[in-house]
């Protein structure tokens, strides 16, 4: 917006430049002037104009800006090849120069001496051909596109200017010819015949379309521009003006809303802008900026207006693009934040006025992170325009506004509702529509969303209020298990505070050494020994006392500090395995669970690696653990880290298996090694025949592929019992022991393994 309104700013102070130039009859103060107006108009220390002189190869100054005039005031110089001047008479286009301390002597010698350091040269036309040089310095700060685009605009209106007042300088020395030589009348005749001629054929050869209208609206003369544009057959000679210009079959005066030219300048006496919207025969269509400026008589009075049209299609879609730039997202197309929040305003002024309900809907995707960080940004963002085109089908209604807020985050405004439940009811259409997978590129994507919705006039007064407490009931969304809505309670508050407490404390937790690592075994049921230990991370806060794993995990890994506590635990965890090792303890493997958001190529393995360089642990005691997520998302990047780590040693365990969705190509294209049975089809596994089916199934199928099988979460003899029954070797649960600190898991290495397992109970 801060370039639009220095845009505009410009054009104006380039008006009144134009006009002010107009007004100035001396040649040498219209120099000046035009160097002045220039320094106003882009806010340069000072301003030059020069004349080239191709065939003579030199450049003369003209004028500048200031006390400068003086002293530059009619200096030559010749025109070196390679210098700036040069370059500009080569090309006819603008140039940019921002170190003139750098260019060599003889490019701007005086600027330098000056100490001026940027540049800004624009080209002065005629028929083509660089006649001049419009000149702007600066000290401390280049210019740029809008400074170029201004100051070129105003040359060209300029050079209009300077041919007029030469043309009229050699009007007034000609009739000044003309009283002298009275008695010569034919001769002065025939001279004054040749002016005019001369005259029409400047008006003729004037760029930008002219026409001459008098007081009857009828058009007096078209230069060779404006014949071109209006696509006329003839010179238009005796044509209404409304006819030739606007289009129209009458005076602007009897259309509603269209000012006529020649009577607003006719009545004021000065220049009237104005703006027209014109259709080519081809059909385009063409914005374009009228100029009319009065036609004086002999007498002073005004006799008709001059036209001068320019072409601003380009600038409208440039004003166009901007305006989209502010306020809209340039991924999906969607209103972004600032047009939202003036969306919403609006719509509670209604709502106010009319006593009506309005809803606020904020919506998260779900583990977006995940998809980005393993398929990469621009799959995430074709994600992202496909939910757009979802959100946009799901809210239809006029008034409703879907935007997007930022990242993974879209924010609803539902105008006018009746009862929470329309917004209730949009909020489970929005969830429902998510059920069906994305196919971007070639994947399969799964995704869900968690919904805060806050109510006008019960959550919230003003937009501020409604939109926190919409995001304050997203969270409990994410807080309930993801992929569900919430409406806003008052609670929430005190809840995202101590969310925010919490996060600000989990920042500074690894520095203050606050986690510890407990440790459950995995046990081998048929020869009754463990083989595994798990590293479980826990949080010993010095106020909150052990804050558990539910709590601050999915914090950490929204957050992204499970990346660098999961480096911790990985550490922690080779270094506490080796140690047991050296000291003399039978040899097993450390399990150590590895975020998604840890998943990074190039940076997975080195810290792999770096953890079992620094304990001296070899590589085929230690396993990852990855969630069927992991196995979902994988692109090829993330299939390679793994394959590394499997010739490095290190093997792969899926956890939590059976609750994503996982297929059997997954487990073929990664390289596995041990799969976790969920403990949800453990619980009832004893009494619930299709859990226990689901199990036989998933140990059948690990079998068959060679593939390790863990239960998880057994707790009873009876559990065990079946799981045996369903040849499951290895499992891990509460019967067995519950996580502990390192100190406390020593007594079960060696001979005391059996009694402190408790195996004599359950082999």
């Amino acid at each position: 917006m801060a370039h639009l309104k220095r845009y505009n700013d410009g054009l104006v102070k380039l008006d009144l430049w134009i006009r002010r130039l107009l007004t100035v009859g001396d040649e040498e103060a219209l120099h000046t002037a035009l160097c002045d107006g220039a320094c106003d108009i882009v806010r340069a220390e000072t301003a030059a104009f020069t004349t080239i002189d191709l065939p003579g190869g030199s450049i003369t100054y003209r004028g500048a800006s200031g006390s400068w005039h003086q002293m530059m005031q009619g200096v030559t110089t010749p025109l070196k090849r390679g210098n700036l001047f040069s370059s500009l008479a080569a090309c006819g286009t603008p140039l940019r120069a921002d170190h003139l301390s750098m260019l060599s002597r003889g490019s701007f010698e005086l600027f330098q001496i000056m100490e001026m350091d940027t540049a800004l040269l624009v080209p002065l036309l005629e028929e083509g051909r660089v006649t001049g040089c419009l000149s702007a310095f600066r000290i401390g700060y280049p210019f740029d596109q809008i400074d170029e685009q201004i100051l070129q605009q105003y040359a060209h209106s300029a050079s209009m200017v300077l041919r007029t007042s030469s043309l009229m300088k050699d009007l007034r020395q000609q009739a000044m010819a003309l009283e002298d030589e009275v008695t010569e009348r034919s001769r002065a005749e025939l001279k004054l015949e040749e002016a005019n001629a001369f005259l029409h054929s400047v008006v003729s050869g004037v760029a930008e379309p002219l026409v001459v209208i008098g007081p009857d609206r009828r058009v007096i003369m078209t230069n060779r521009a404006a014949k071109n544009f209006f696509q006329l057959d003839g010179d238009a000679k005796g044509a209404y003006c409304y006819n030739v210009v606007r289009g129209l079959d009458v005076p602007c005066v009897m259309e509603e809303g269209t000012p006529c030219p020649l009577e607003e300048v006719r009545n004021s006496g000065e220049t009237m802008l104005s703006t027209l919207h014109h259709r080519t025969r081809d059909g385009e269509h063409r914005v374009v900026e009228i100029m009319a400026s009065p036609l004086v008589g002999p007498d002073g009075s005004i006799s008709g207006i001059i036209e001068s049209l320019r072409d601003i299609t380009a600038r409208k879609e440039a004003e166009k693009t901007i305006r989209q730039m502010a306020y809209y997202d340039a991924l999906t197309g969607l209103p972004n934040r600032r047009l939202f929040n003036d969306r919403l305003r609006q719509s509670l002024a209604l709502a106010r006025r009319h006593k009506r309900l309005l809803a606020v809907m904020f919506l998260d995707l779900d583990r977006f992170k995940l998809i980005n960080d393993t398929l990469g940004h621009a799959l995430g963002d074709q994600l992202l325009m496909a939910v757009t085109k979802r959100l946009k089908e799901c809210c239809r209604r006029d008034g409703d506004t879907v935007a997007r807020q930022g990242g993974d985050e879209f924010i609803i405004n539902l105008s006018a509702v009746t009862d929470v439940k329309d917004a209730v009811k949009v909020a489970q259409k929005i969830i429902e529509s998510f059920k069906k997978s994305f196919q971007i590129s070639g994947h399969e994507l799964f995704i869900t969303t968690s919904i805060g919705i806050s109510i006008f006039p019960y959550d919230g007064r003003n937009a501020e209020e409604l939109i926190k407490n919409a995001d304050f009931a997203m969270y409990r969304a994410k807080e309930h298990g993801r992929n569900n809505y919430q409406l806003y309670t008052p609670e929430m508050n005190t809840k995202a505070v101590e969310r925010l407490s919490l996060e600000n404390s989990l920042r500074k937790a690894i520095e203050r050494e606050e986690f510890v690592l407990h440790y459950q075994p995995k046990v081998n049921v048929e020869h009754g020994q463990i083989s595994c230990m798990e590293a479980l991370v826990r949080w010993q806060h010095p106020t909150l006392g052990v804050v558990p794993p539910a709590r601050f995990i999915p914090l950490a890994e929204e957050t992204g500090l499970i990346v660098p506590l999961g480096e911790w635990v990985l550490r922690t965890a080779c270094r506490q395995n080796k140690e047991w090792q050296d000291i003399g303890y039978p040899p097993m493997q450390i399990a150590v669970n590895l975020s998604p958001r840890q998943l990074q190529p190039g940076k997975t393995v080195a810290m792999v690696e770096a953890a079992l360089r620094d304990s001296r642990l070899d590589p085929h005691w230690l396993v990852l653990e990855i969630t069927e997520s992991v196995l979902m998302a994988g692109d090829e990047a993330t299939v390679e880290i793994f394959r590394y780590l499997e010739r490095l040693g290190v093997q792969i365990a899926i956890d939590d298996f059976g609750i994503g969705y996982s297929s059997l190509y997954y487990l073929k294209k990664f390289p596995v090694h041990t799969l976790k049975i969920d403990r949800s089809f453990i619980r009832d596994i004893a009494s619930n025949p299709d859990d226990e089916a689901i199990t036989s199934a998933v140990i059948s199928m690990a079998h068959g592929l060679n593939l390790k099988v863990v239960a998880e979460g057994v707790e009873t003899v009876d559990q065990l019992e079946v799981l045996r029954s369903l040849k499951c070797r290895y499992m891990q649960g509460y019967l067995f022991s519950r996580p502990m600190p390192a100190d406390q898991v020593v007594p079960m290495f060696g001979r005391a393994a059996e009694s402190c397992l408790n195996f004599c109970r359950w082999c």
